[in-house]
């Protein structure tokens, strides 16, 4: 009869998770992972196999919870500019952001990598085209509805807005000066409420 584990899988990828958005992939040594997670090193190796394996499970975990929470209104059917707007204004928050001096798992994880991925699952490529399907679809139902002008390129801006969040994303982790983020922020929205207005006023 096998023996009981001591811990929940679960709950080693979630503090997983918080050391990996913290310290990157390379920063989180294995010693730092045991002792964080509070599991000897056979118990995590037996259950995840490699540290890239954990690391690669964190990522899913991310995705599917903060990405889902924080661009999940982007994705709704009725989503259009007051989503955008919110996203950018919750971002604009700065130091009362959740992710001050922490920025994005997966924004991080882009910076740290570079265009390697040594999981060999793309995640920072499905993030990048998830953000960006998700701000075009808000923008195109924004056209659709009349909310953005008929002129307006969805594709364009969705491209435009992403490099926007993520550049928030590592001003963020930066911790840089609040008043900084906050203008960025609302040079985003700024530039959103511009796509709305009728050409000549």
């Amino acid at each position: 009869m096998g023996r009981k584990k001591s811990y929940d899988r679960d709950a080693l990828i979630d503090k997983s998770v918080e050391m990996f958005r913290d310290h990157g992939f390379a920063g989180a040594s294995t010693q730092m992972l045991v002792e964080g997670l509070g599991v000897n090193r056979y118990s995590l190796y037996a259950e995840f196999g490699s540290k890239q394996a954990l690391f690669d499970a964190a990522l899913e975990r991310y995705d599917a919870r903060v990405i889902d929470r924080n661009f999940g209104p982007l994705e709704t059917p009725g989503a259009g500019v007051a989503e955008v707007r919110s996203l950018f204004e919750f971002y604009a928050l700065a130091s009362d952001s959740p992710a001050w001096g922490r920025g994005c798992l997966l924004c991080n994880t882009a910076v740290e990598f570079g265009p390697d991925d040594p999981s060999g699952s793309e995640f920072v490529q499905r993030y990048f085209t998830r953000l960006t399907n998700a701000f075009g679809a808000a923008l195109q139902n924004a056209v659709a509805t009349g909310e953005l002008r008929s002129a307006v390129d969805p594709v364009a801006e969705a491209d435009f807005f992403t490099s926007a969040v993520l550049g928030l994303f590592v001003m963020l982790r930066a911790e840089a000066p609040a008043e900084t983020i906050q203008r960025a922020a609302q040079v985003a929205i700024a530039h959103l409420e511009a796509l709305g207005r009728e050409a000549g006023r």
